[in-house]
Order: C-alpha cells, then structure tokens, then sequence
C-alpha cells in the first residue's frame, strides 16, 4: 500500500511575530515602511512613533494616498504562502526576521486596505494586481523574494509568474526546478531551507557563470538577491564585470 502524503503543519498567525521594533525607536516595522514610501514628509502620531499622514503610491492598484490608517503593509508572499512553501519547518528567529524583513524595499509594500484584503494570501496564480503596469514589478519581487528565502513554488504558480514577466519591457522566462522539494513535514528536525536551496544551479564545472541555468529571470534573481558581485555567493558574475549569467543567450 502507498504511503500517504503528509501535509504541512496547519498555519498560525500568531507563530509569525510581527511589526516589531528591532532597533528600539518605537517605531515598528510597519510603520517604518511607511515612512520610508511615502513621498512627502510624514506627520506622525503618538509621540512620534506612528505615521499619520503623508502621500503613499498604493503599487497595487496605482493610486494616491493621503491617510497612513487607509494603508495595510503588505507581505508581498504573504505569511501563510511562505509558510505552506516550506517556512513550516522554520524556527521562530526566522520567521520573526521574515516578518518583519526591511532590507529589501520589495518584501513589504504599503498597498490600499481593500487590495490587500482581496489578495489575502493568494499566490500569482490566484490574484495579481489590479494595476496591469505593476505586474512585471510584482512577479520580479515575487521571484527574488522566494528565491532569497529559499521557498517552494508550484507550477501553476510559475505559470502566472512567467506570463507577468512577459509584460515586461525586456520579456524574461522562469524556470521550474522539479528536482527541489520543500521540506517533509515527515521529517521535523530538517534544517529550515537555506536561501536559493530550493532554485537550480550548479557550482561546479568550468562555466560557474550561471552554471545550468536556462533562463534570465531566477538567474538575476539570485545576482540582484546576493547584492552583485562583491557579494555574489552564486557565483553569477564569474569576471567581476558587474554583468551576471552572460554565457546565456
């Protein structure tokens, strides 16, 4: 008799610490991002540690606002998918660093209540931005954040990524790496994944430029993830020029 498919742990919320104050301001994490997208200065409350107003560019739906309570800060892979994408078998220390993780603009976005209401925790291949012009910024940041992270994706996910990215001005291709799993909820005890453990590449050979990537897009997700070539653990950009993965085509 086969043996069954075990499912992840169920999702809790409350497992994911967040909007903490990591450097002690009294300012948490939400609302530092939205002090940092707004594009005026910001009015703050509550002896200045909270936004109250200022002039936000929702990227959902492309629309302007004034008011910091008429914005959610947004998860851009929400808790729950990063959660069923192989965050499960994280320990608490990294998912209170995912939950609050503001060393990439991209990871929280400030974005209209209603929008993140009706995204919720949908993938691509559920929801996309009603703003058509974001969406190759969308699946970009999607891209680089599960590869950064080390998350799964599914294929019907990789589906709706790629045809996003094909909405950019220079159209780019996602590949899909059927040789990675996340990790078993039979086993526990596994090491949570390692950024980029669940994308393909291959360290050895003599072209370590890519190695056997075949497409652009998770290739410079990893290069602009790893921050260029002075901090290029890939090894995208084996000359040092500043140009990742130029033995693709």
């Amino acid at each position: 008799m086969p043996a069954l498919a075990l499912l992840p742990p169920a999702y809790s919320r409350d497992e994911w610490k967040h909007w903490t104050d990591a450097d002690g301001d009294c300012q948490n994490a939400r609302h530092k991002v939205l002090i940092e997208e707004s594009t005026t200065e910001v009015t703050l409350k509550d002896k200045g540690c909270a936004a109250e107003s200022g002039l936000w560019l929702a990227r959902f739906t492309g629309t302007s606002v004034n008011s910091a309570g008429d914005f959610d800060v947004d998860h851009m892979v929400a808790l729950a998918n990063a959660h069923k994408s192989g965050a499960w078998a994280w320990d608490a220390e990294r998912r209170k660093d995912y939950a609050n993780n503001l060393d990439d603009s991209y990871h929280l976005i400030a974005v209209t209540a209603s929008a993140n209401r009706s995204k919720g925790a949908k993938g691509p291949e559920d929801w996309q931005p009603p703003d058509q012009s974001y969406r190759c910024q969308y699946a970009t940041d999607w891209v680089l954040i599960k590869s950064t992270w080390g998350l799964s994706a599914t294929e019907l996910e990789w589906s709706a990524l790629a045809e996003m990215l094909g909405t950019c001005d220079q159209p780019l291709t996602v590949a899909i790496d059927r040789n990675s799993e996340p990790p078993s909820p039979a086993s526990p005890s596994a090491a949570p994944p390692t950024p980029g453990s669940s994308l393909p590449f291959n360290p050895s050979g003599e072209d370590r430029n890519c190695g056997d990537f075949d497409t652009h897009a998770i290739a410079q997700a990893f290069y602009i993830a790893a921050g260029g070539p002075a901090n290029d653990p890939h090894r995208l950009d084996s000359d040092g020029n500043g140009l990742a993965c130029e033995s693709l085509p």
